[in-house]
């Protein structure tokens, strides 16, 4: 009762019927591949959008600090500027 293909039964399969299955994979394979070059195209721009929207929101928000303490920050200006040059100095 065991319908089970025996372990000396070969495949047999026309040449052709390789082929098409070959070409049928790469059809495949290209499509994915298509798909995939999309997907990161599409990832790597909308990552750019991001990059540059936080960007513009650190300027916005650096801008908006110096306005509102102008003595705050030409202080730490200056005291950035005294820490480069002692380090320079040393150097």
């Amino acid at each position: 009762m065991n319908t089970a293909p025996s372990l000396n039964t070969k495949l047999t399969t026309p040449e052709h019927d390789i082929g098409e299955q070959i070409n049928a994979l790469r059809k495949d394979l290209a499509n994915l591949t298509s798909t995939l070059s999309d997907d990161v195209t599409r990832g790597v721009a909308s990552a750019g959008h991001q990059i540059n929207q936080a960007g513009q929101d650190v300027q916005k928000t650096a801008t908006k600090a110096i306005l509102d303490h102008p003595l705050a920050a030409v202080g730490i200006a200056a005291s950035i500027g005294l820490l480069l040059g002692l380090v320079a100095r040393k150097a």
